[in-house]
C-alpha cells in the first residue's frame, strides 16, 4: 500500500471515530505574500543605475518582447491567484461539515490560531485549492526571476509612478507581517494587494510595449 494510501485510509479511520482533519492554512498565505514581494522586488531595478545606455538593437527588441509576455504572464498568475484565494476562503468560512464551522473573524493570520476541521472529502477539497496556490505561487517567483533577468539587459524608463506604486507594496507587505489581523481581515487586504499589484503589472507592460 502506498504512503499516500495509508495516510487517507488512516484519516477516513478517524473521521469514523468522530476525530477530523485539521490542516494548517497560514503557510499559504506567506507564499503569497512571497510571491507578491518578489513582484515589488522590481522597484530595486528601476533604482539601478546603468552606466550606459544600449542602442535599439534587434537583440534589445527581443528581449522587450520577452519582458512584455513575462509581465502578462505575471498578470495572469495574479488572476488565477486571487481566484484560488476565494475558493480557499469559501471553503475555510462555509466549512465541510455544519457542526465544525469556524468565524475567520474570530481567529488571527497567524501559525496555529486556524485549525479548520474537515471530514475527509472536505479535506481533499482543502488539499487541491492549496496545491493550486503553491503551483501558482511557486511558478510566479520563477516568472519573475525571469522578469529581472532580462530587465537588467535593457533600459526602460518606467514613469516615477511605478516605482512609488512598488515602494507602497513593499510597505503594505510589512505592515501586514505587523497588524496582527484575522483571516477575514487577510483575506480582505491580501484581494486589495493582488489588485493593486495587477494595476502595477499592467502599467509596466503597457511601457515596455511603448518601448519597442
Amino acid at each position: 500500500m502506498s504512503s499516500d494510501k495509508k495516510y487517507k485510509n488512516q484519516i477516513a479511520k478517524k473521521e469514523k471515530y468522530g476525530l477530523l482533519v485539521d490542516p494548517e492554512p497560514f503557510s499559504i498565505f506567506l507564499g503569497i505574500m512571497g510571491f507578491i514581494g518578489s513582484v515589488a522586488s522590481i522597484a530595486g531595478y528601476i533604482e539601478f543605475k546603468r552606466e550606459k545606455r544600449r542602442q535599439i538593437t534587434e537583440s534589445r527588441v527581443k528581449l522587450l518582447r520577452e519582458a512584455k509576455d513575462l509581465l502578462m504572464a505575471l498578470e495572469v498568475d495574479t488572476m488565477q491567484t486571487e481566484a484560488s484565494l476565494r475558493k480557499l476562503e469559501l471553503i475555510l468560512t462555509e466549512g465541510t461539515s455544519e457542526y465544525h464551522s469556524i468565524p475567520l473573524s474570530n481567529l488571527k493570520l497567524e501559525f496555529g490560531s486556524c485549525k479548520p476541521v474537515f471530514t475527509l472529502h472536505g479535506f481533499n477539497k482543502f488539499d487541491e485549492v492549496i496545491k493550486e496556490l503553491n503551483h501558482l505561487v511557486g511558478r510566479g517567483f520563477e516568472t519573475t526571476s525571469k522578469l529581472l533577468q532580462k530587465l537588467y539587459n535593457v533600459d526602460i524608463m518606467f514613469e516615477k509612478e511605478v516605482y512609488l506604486q512598488l515602494i507602497e507594496l513593499q510597505s503594505r507587505l510589512n505592515e501586514i507581517l505587523r497588524e496582527g489581523l484575522t483571516y477575514e481581515e487577510g483575506f480582505r487586504i491580501y484581494y486589495e494587494i493582488i489588485a493593486f499589484t495587477k494595476d502595477i503589472l499592467r502599467r509596466m507592460r503597457i511601457r515596455v510595449m511603448k518601448t519597442i
